[in-house]
């Protein structure tokens, strides 16, 4: 969670909340809207909490089946310039071929977000279904806005 109330960083956390509820709900609109016009440093904050709420996910699941088909119907919602990278290091990652830090490393900022939330979103389908992954972060919205950090912009 945030800390104090850096601007920077409380849109950053609620960004990459967006970011992946968008995935859940298969909203390609708000996907494109998440990461729209940001520049280089906000974006670096909305990757590192993704890798957070990544690393989250994969500390609750260990490591959770990825299969292809739903991988590849969740990363078909990534925009189009985004989904061929995005959907390659996600299969490279499920393949087992190197680890997710490995596989986003060459990507640019936004491809390497939407990749890490496209692979936490795999997880949480997997494992918990549409309905749960939803609560799961609806839940973690709400203890934003709790501990004082309502959402900082308004999404399209």
């Amino acid at each position: 969670m945030a800390s104090g109330n850096d601007p920077q960083r409380v849109e950053a956390m609620w960004r990459a909340a967006d970011l992946a509820r968008s995935y859940l709900t298969q909203d390609r609109a708000r996907i494109a809207a998440c990461l729209t016009g940001l520049e280089s440093d906000q974006l670096e904050r909305v990757l590192a909490w993704a890798a957070i709420s990544h690393d989250a996910v994969f500390d609750e699941l260990g490591e959770p089946s990825m299969p292809l088909r739903l991988i590849d119907a969740v990363a078909a919602l990534a925009p189009t310039e985004t989904e061929f990278a995005a959907t390659a290091a996600v299969r490279r990652v499920a393949a087992g071929e190197v680890g997710l830090a490995r596989a986003v490393t060459d990507l640019p900022l936004a491809d390497q977000a939407h990749a890490i939330t496209i692979c936490t979103a795999v997880m949480r389908l997997e494992a918990h279904g549409r309905a749960r992954a939803l609560e799961q972060i609806d839940a973690q919205t709400r203890e934003y806005e709790r501990m004082g950090h309502p959402r900082p912009y308004t999404l399209s």
